[in-house]
């Protein structure tokens, strides 16, 4: 059986953002901490946010957090596959700065999506590419 090209835009990998995907193929969501100022950073950035220190440590987090925001996209390009589809932004739940991931949704009925449910990160080997991509699901 022949596999089906993965069509849908990947992301680079570079070298300050290695960490991170090395830790989603290891089935981690690593985050950079500062050591600093101790607040965690996303998106993967080579500098913090909070007090710009490049003095940072990649950390595993949970993976666990609350829909904040959700879209439930009815006709996307076709590259994306099948409709509709859902894209979420999930505030995680790592204090004190918050981590505010935006994902797209898997194994979730998309008619039971409500604010404040509770949400958890899982991880997907994309077939014939050197990568593995983060989506959510709702628990």
């Amino acid at each position: 059986m022949e596999m089906e090209p993965y069509l849908r835009p990947l992301p680079r990998k570079e070298a300050f953002n290695m960490p991170f995907w090395e830790g989603l193929e290891r089935g981690e969501f690593l985050v950079t901490k500062c050591k600093d100022c101790g607040d965690w950073n996303w998106i993967p950035y080579p500098g913090c946010r909070s007090c710009l220190s490049q003095n940072l440590e990649w950390k595993p987090i949970s993976g666990k957090g609350t829909l904040m925001s959700f879209s439930v996209v009815h006709r996307g390009p076709p590259t994306f596959g099948r409709d509709p589809y859902g894209v979420a932004l999930v505030e995680m739940e790592e204090r004190p700065r918050s981590i505010v991931v935006l994902a797209n949704i898997v194994d979730t009925d998309l008619d039971t999506l409500e604010i404040g449910m509770p949400m958890q990160v899982v991880y997907e080997d994309i077939p014939g590419e050197d990568i593995t991509m983060y989506r959510v699901k709702a628990v």
